[in-house]
């Protein structure tokens, strides 16, 4: 039968200081969340992207299409920019902010008028919408629904 292995008094005491070194090391961020002014450093960071406190209203801009009676349809964001999703919400995001949604809905109307499959084919109209958002019912089915919406800028679709 094998011994099992034992340590001295003498041996326990650096085990226990690098613990506590390590213990106190990862409470130390912690402190962050009370302070004035927090710093976030790497590798000790208190994560301010998750601690903060944000509002339960959540607002977006977004292009939405009207077929010839009136039915909704979003409009993806291959669509409207070039790049990935949040590069060209940011896109959007910056023309609503200077006034330009209606250069931007003349850019997607000449793209979706090019389309030939549905909805795309059907679409008579584009609004540039800012819809303000419930996140903690957002996750529910009914949810999905904006609280409210404000029309920024519309775009009839002109077709050849």
């Amino acid at each position: 039968m094998k011994q099992p292995i034992t340590f001295s008094g003498t041996e326990k005491w650096p085990v226990a200081i690098a613990s506590l070194a390590l213990l106190l090391a990862l409470a130390w961020p912690v402190a962050q969340n009370r302070a004035e002014q927090p710093t976030d450093d790497f590798p000790l960071s208190y994560y301010p992207m998750f601690s903060q406190e944000r509002d339960t209203v959540y607002s977006l801009h977004y292009i939405v299409g009207y077929d010839s009676l009136r039915r909704r349809y979003p409009i993806p964001y291959h669509l409207i920019g070039s790049g990935g999703f949040n590069q060209v919400r940011r896109q959007i995001n910056r023309q609503a902010k200077n006034d330009q949604g209606g250069v931007l809905l003349e850019k997607v109307a000449a793209c979706i008028a090019s389309r030939k499959s549905a909805p795309y084919c059907h679409l008579v109209a584009l609004e540039l919408v800012k819809g303000y958002y419930h996140l903690d019912n957002y996750v529910a089915p009914e949810g999905k629904q904006p609280l409210r919406e404000k029309i920024i800028a519309q775009q009839n679709i002109q077709r050849p």
